[in-house]
């Protein structure tokens, strides 16, 4: 996996940087100060995923993330961020981000999440999650969602198939595109062709906006 690391304070770029050159499979490839930086990178060096952080000089994080975003859908976007900065990450996520890891993560969640938005995938964090969700409804202070109540999508059947609604709650439970496989009993392409059907269906551009919009249901 090729990495760009994208935060304004050095001693954070050169933490992320020793942590991930400890693993073979990924590769730093460049590092940027902020988004104008990162996205002249991005005309010579395109990698796989970025870490991006959140609070940057010239081009913020969010700014940056939706124009990498539209310009290299391919690309995968983690936000860094610490664990007061709900609505940043919702932004993020809301303009495209893959997913996001707290600063202060462990070396080992850290590698774990890289390898789960490289794979299509987006491990979301129960306490941060509530914390999104609290923040898209602050106004209303709804009950806690319930996600092994299969009743919590049935108004999506217009839009889904059963199949597509089993893997959408699988989905919602955090569950990898491996996970969800060997629950329904299909192949692992198979249930990416239904995560791509389904985000299609409900015009979302990724995992992320897709788990949020599930649990907004």
């Amino acid at each position: 996996m090729r990495v760009v690391i994208v935060d304004d304070q050095g001693i954070v770029r050169d933490g992320l940087n020793m942590i991930l050159s400890l693993h073979e499979e990924i590769e730093v490839i460049a590092e940027a100060y902020h988004g104008e930086e990162l996205l002249a990178i991005l005309q010579e060096k395109v990698p796989d995923v970025i870490l991006m952080d959140i609070r940057m000089p010239v081009m913020n994080g969010i700014d940056a993330t939706k124009i990498v975003k539209q310009r290299y859908p391919g690309v995968k976007v983690i936000i860094l961020t610490t664990f007061n900065e709900d609505e940043y990450i919702l932004s993020g996520l809301k303009n495209g981000a893959d997913g996001y890891i707290l600063k202060d993560s462990s070396s080992k969640e850290m590698i774990k999440a890289i390898r789960a938005a490289y794979e299509g995938n987006l491990l979301l964090k129960p306490e941060i999650t509530n914390r999104i969700i609290h923040a898209l409804h602050a106004t209303d202070n709804p009950p806690a969602i319930n996600v092994s109540e299969s009743s919590v999508l049935k108004d999506l059947s217009p839009l889904l198939t059963p199949r597509e609604i089993e893997v959408a709650e699988q989905i919602l439970q955090g569950k990898s595109n491996k996970a969800i496989g060997d629950t329904l009993f299909l192949a692992e392409g198979t249930v990416k062709n239904y995560v791509s059907h389904i985000l299609d269906k409900l015009e979302l551009s990724s995992r992320a906006e897709l788990i949020l919009y599930l649990q907004n249901k």
